[in-house]
Formats: structure tokens, sequence, C-alpha cells
């Protein structure tokens, strides 16, 4: 069966933008940056009086990967509570409907694949078509999050299969071309080497696809 879903994770291609949901619920623009360890230590001593917290990302999908097939990502977020993120891209926007749920509804959802959130289960009806979901992966990051100019940084330290990487991440609503500017701006501001690297999932995922 895990060698049938790395199959799978490697054919799917990305939808266009009209595969996203037409009503937004929350918009955020995103810019970031692999970090080297070095310079992820530079950050941290910068920003050594904001307090780190940890947190695990558990990932969900069919094991045929209906999610991704269709640019879909599902994730619990494990932090003080669980938090249910159902994640969809339109253009440069990412589009998100994030619900908190129960460690019970955590566990249920772990035990049957059936979605615990009715607004969350009825975006993917069309989707899913009465398919059930599993946990396929985890990861963790331990971040630092920090206010700054129309947003704000999140200072991370990845945890993922075998692997451990570090990441600058600058989020906002502000219009593309002013977040872009002043993702720019700031990188060149902490004195780093700009590196462009795929997103978590995506590297968890040839992390994943590797170790079979």
């Amino acid at each position: 069966i895990a060698h049938k879903m790395i199959k799978l994770l490697g054919t799917f291609k990305l939808q266009d933008e009209a595969s996203a949901i037409d009503i937004v619920k929350f918009q955020k623009r995103t810019n970031k940056e692999l970090l080297t360890k070095e310079e992820y230590v530079k950050l941290c001593e910068m920003y050594y009086d904001k307090k780190g917290n940890m947190q695990v990302n558990y990932y969900f999908d069919t094991p045929r990967f209906t999610l991704k097939a269709s640019d879909i990502g599902l994730r619990v977020r494990k932090r003080e509570k669980y938090e249910l993120t159902l994640k969809r891209k339109k253009g440069y926007v990412n589009q998100e409907i994030n619900n908190t749920i129960s460690s019970d509804d955590f566990k249920n959802l772990l035990s049957t694949g059936l979605i615990p959130d009715q607004e969350i289960a009825t975006e993917l009806e069309d989707v899913l078509k009465e398919q059930l979901l599993e946990n396929y992966m985890s990861l963790s990051t331990f971040r630092i999050s920090v206010q700054i100019k129309s947003g704000k940084i999140a200072i991370d330290k990845c945890v993922y299969v075998d692997k451990k990487d570090y990441e600058l991440e600058y989020e906002t609503s502000a219009p593309y071309e002013q977040a872009k500017k002043e993702f720019v701006e700031m990188v060149k501001e902490f004195g780093i080497q700009y590196k462009k690297g795929l997103p978590k999932i995506k590297r968890a995922y040839e992390a994943l696809r590797n170790q079979i």
C-alpha cells in the first residue's frame, strides 16, 4: 500500500486556479524561504525574547490521494487545541477554513476516516464522494512568531520523516506586490541569502518518497 501511495504522489499535477473555492473565508499571502542552520540560529538570537511553541501537523487524504489531485490540503494542527484546516490555492492567494475540533473529534477522524466538522465536510463532499480519509504523515514544527511590517514572520525548525530543516515564513493580508516587496526588504535586512524551496508539505512528500 505504501508503494502505491508514493507512486500516486508522484503522478498528480496541480489543477489551475479555477479549481479553487469561490467564497473566501480567510485570505492570506505567504512568502517563504529555506534557511541554513546558521541563519536559523541568527534569527532566533535576534528574537531571543519571543516565546516559541511546538505544533504537530497531521495530514489526511484518501488512499488514492484524491485531495492532493485536486490541489487540496487537509490537516489537523495540534497545539493547545486541535484545529482542522482545509486549504486550497487560487492564483497567489491561499484560501483556508480553520475550525477548532475536540480531542475526541480528532481520535474519531483517525479511527473512522470521517471529517468531524460539518462545514469542511460539506466543502469536500463532491471531491471525496464518500471516500474515507487516513492520516498518512505528520510534521512537527517549533515556531517563533513575530509581528513585523504588515504581517508576521514565523521562524521554523521542521522535523518530518527522517529530515530536519529550517524556514522563514512571512504571512500577510497585504496585496501581492506589497507582500513580495516587504519580504524581499526583510530578507535583505536580516542579511540572509535567498534560497527558494518547496513548501513544508512538498518537502515532506519528497522525504517520504525517498524513504520507501
